[in-house]
């Protein structure tokens, strides 16, 4: 009972933090965009294209392998064995991370110049590789206090270093004045700078507590596995990002075509999914509670479960697109000071009605044993999102872009649902019992 009742103490804080944080991230993106406009966005958004997915690279699956073998010694009790596997964790992460920022840095001008099609881009994208262990290195201390339980002193870091980010790159933006090079590498510091405070703290909160070490265990053999998939989706989506641009670029100016992409990705979905916070921690609780009920083979609870997450996640589905849709004009205004950002955000504000419940179906699919199912929808969705935006997008546009984001992320909910349902009906043969949906 007591661990049940830490678990949801430590879920609604994670919902209450991340609500902070994702609305602190929503106000500084309507600061960021009107300092440095639509077209200064775009070009922001696609740097950080690439770093998400040199971030991968430099990771290769170490945050969720820091997770997993963690929890496994802290279950053991092993305090030695749980700093052991932290050092292990640290060094492989600063080995490949190192290795992948130090290409960054060789091949920024080429990227830049024929990837991104903007020279503007080779200083910070320089930067990013110079900075990239530092998030990896505290993504990886993040896993092992989560893995130990420590949700508390990790909420007031990740709080911290999420205002000393802000503060300091707007520090840095009124330093850089007018020159978009400069604007979008002082985005790029004070965003990835921040990460050597909290790995700097995280790191000597563990060293207190945990100060014995034994012998580093391997961990390349968990960790390799992960991220082969990891680079891959993120590969798929790091092309979708950039065929964005490129394919609006087709129907008008590049300048029109980044300010579009700039005020979709920084402006419009920041906004789009931050309500759905409470649902992402909600998608959490739903993997420890399924595995439970499909442990005990309670099959009456675990589809009333999946029926009533699925009822409330509607309802606050259709209130939140409700209200999206129709102050999405005000919205827009209000917050960038954009009458395009409020046009785009009422046309997908429809699409929440899939996009959200989607959310907890992954959760629930993930209880029951399911992510092997889940890799494959996404990894096929992905190419669909590709083969989509390259053909449709150069000869409709926006409207190119809505249809196959649409279209995707539609068809992904409904492989999800139709596989979620498979698998309650396979928890029936596994009880000797059968009944309908």
């Amino acid at each position: 009972m007591e661990k049940g009742r830490t678990l949801i103490r430590g879920t609604l804080l994670l919902t209450l933090s991340g609500l902070a944080m994702r609305g602190l991230s929503v106000l500084f993106q309507a600061v960021l965009a009107g300092r440095i406009g639509a077209e200064g966005m775009g070009i922001l958004q696609l740097i950080l294209t690439v770093g998400g997915f040199a971030g991968t690279l430099g990771s290769a699956g170490i945050r969720v392998a820091a997770l997993q073998l963690t929890a496994r010694a802290w279950g053991r009790r092993d305090a030695a064995g749980v700093s052991g596997t932290l050092w292990a964790c640290l060094r492989y992460g600063f080995l490949v991370s190192a290795a992948v920022g130090l290409g960054l840095c060789l091949l920024a001008g080429p990227i830049g110049l024929h990837l991104l099609r903007d020279a503007r881009t080779a200083p910070a994208l320089r930067l990013l590789g110079l900075l990239l262990p530092l998030p990896i290195l505290s993504g990886i201390l993040r896993s092992a206090f989560t893995a130990c339980g420590r949700v508390r002193e990790l909420v007031a870091v990740e709080l911290a270093e999420r205002l000393l980010s802000v503060g300091a790159t707007l520090a840095l933006l009124a330093a850089a004045g007018s020159n978009p090079t400069l604007l979008c590498a002082a985005a790029v510091l004070g965003s990835y700078g921040a990460s050597a405070f909290s790995f700097t703290l995280l790191l000597r909160r563990f060293t207190r507590t945990l100060p014995r070490r034994k012998r580093l265990p391997p961990v390349a053999g968990t960790a390799i596995p992960l991220g082969a998939n990891d680079a891959l989706r993120s590969g798929l989506g790091a092309v979708e990002q950039f065929l964005i641009p490129y394919g609006l670029e087709k129907t008008g100016s590049r300048q029109t075509a980044l300010a579009a992409y700039g005020t979709i990705s920084g402006m419009v979905f920041p906004l789009l999914w931050f309500p759905s916070e409470i649902l992402f921690a909600l998608s959490e609780l739903m993997v420890s509670e399924t595995a439970r009920l499909l442990a005990r083979r309670d099959r009456a609870r675990l589809l009333a479960l999946v029926r009533k997450s699925l009822a409330l996640t509607a309802v606050y589905a259709v209130g939140i697109s409700t209200i999206l849709y129709l102050g999405g004009g005000l919205l827009g205004r209000a917050l960038f000071h954009s009458a395009q950002a409020g046009w785009y955000l009422r046309i997908f504000a429809p699409m929440i009605l899939f996009l959200y419940p989607d959310a907890v179906v992954d959760g629930l699919q993930k209880g029951l044993g399911q992510q092997l199912h889940l890799v494959r929808y996404n990894s096929f969705t992905n190419v669909i999102d590709v083969l989509g935006l390259w053909l449709l997008l150069p000869r409709f546009g926006i409207w190119g872009y809505v249809f196959t984001y649409c279209l995707s992320h539609l068809v992904n909910f409904f492989l999800s649902l139709r596989r979620l349902l498979i698998a309650i009906d396979e928890t029936d043969a596994c009880t000797g019992e059968y009944s309908v949906l």
